[in-house]
């Protein structure tokens, strides 16, 4: 199992005026990264990866996810072309997500 944290983040975007503090839309920009055409998804694949953004969605800071599902997500965003320096943190929640033990309520 893993723990990702889903929320949205800060980052530092130059304008003409100097910086200026961004909020990132975290999880918006992991669905779209996980309906890339460059993964070509079909059929089943296509229905799957649509649970877990409904999934993503109804998140609110966290998420615990499968590793299935976990290997899913790190696919699309390891396949994903075009990152930016903005995108270097979700990335990073990504490939460094913790796994977590979870025991079962007796």
């Amino acid at each position: 199992m893993r723990k990702l944290n889903v929320e949205n983040y800060i980052n530092k975007i130059r304008t003409n005026e100097g910086f200026e503090d961004v909020e990132y839309p975290f999880k918006d920009s992991l669905i779209y990264m996980m309906f890339d055409r460059g993964l070509q998804l079909a059929g089943r694949r296509l229905l799957e990866q649509n649970v877990l953004a409904e999934k993503i969605l109804k998140a609110e800071k966290e998420i615990i996810l499968e590793e299935a599902e976990y290997n899913q997500i790190k696919t699309a965003v390891e396949a994903f072309k075009g990152c930016a320096r903005v995108e270097v943190e979700l990335v990073k929640r990504i490939l460094e997500c913790p796994e977590i033990d979870i025991e079962e309520k007796k």
